[in-house]
């Protein structure tokens, strides 16, 4: 069985395939919510109906429903492809999700990184694209690169992400740019001394 871990600023992300298992590590910044972990947080794939269902959903509230998009504007061509992750509130619904696919076997795309607006500042987003690149640099990625919102460049930037270029607009209205990271070296706060 294979296990992978990362970790968030207060809490600890266990996964095992096929079978998930929360450490035991509280979260003392975080208030009881139903929506929102406050504690412990599991890193899932979608695998029933049910999963893909939760995960669509998430992803067009957050990325499509507030420009009044319809439903299926939350999908492209690459679903099939593509790793999907996502991590689940105590009450069994997604509160983020990422996708990650290949461009080349030496590039990666992150796309549809979404927090639902009452679990953004937890750290659920972090620990997404953290997995996402940890499954990048495991399939041999050399670098990911992504197109990121305006006011998501900061959250990237943090996480060693360069601003390359522009990128298409959304709707008229949503202003992207490019931007990449190089996965040939560790981030420093992977790093082993």
């Amino acid at each position: 069985m294979k296990t992978f871990v990362a970790t968030t600023a207060a809490s600890l992300i266990v996964h095992h395939m096929g079978l998930s298992q929360p450490s035991s590590i509280p979260d003392p910044n975080s208030a009881p919510n139903g929506d929102v972990p406050s504690g412990p947080v599991v890193i899932v794939v979608p695998r029933s109906q049910t999963d893909w269902k939760k995960y669509y959903d998430l992803r067009w509230r957050v990325l499509r429903a507030p420009w009044n998009q319809p439903r299926g504007s939350e999908k492209d061509d690459r679903e099939a492809e593509s790793q999907h992750l996502m991590i689940l509130g105590p009450n069994a619904q997604p509160v983020a999700a990422g996708r990650l696919h290949f461009n080349s076997p030496a590039e990666a795309q992150v796309r549809y990184m979404a927090v639902a607006p009452e679990a953004q500042g937890r750290g659920l987003g972090s620990a997404i694209l953290r997995e996402l690149e940890r499954r990048a640099r495991a399939a041999g990625a050399q670098s990911i690169v992504l197109n990121a919102r305006e006011n998501a460049q900061p959250f990237y930037a943090r996480h060693g992400y360069k601003v390359v270029g522009s990128a298409p607009t959304l709707y008229d209205a949503i202003k992207h740019v490019r931007m990449r990271k190089d996965l040939n070296f560790a981030p420093v706060a992977d790093r082993h001394p």
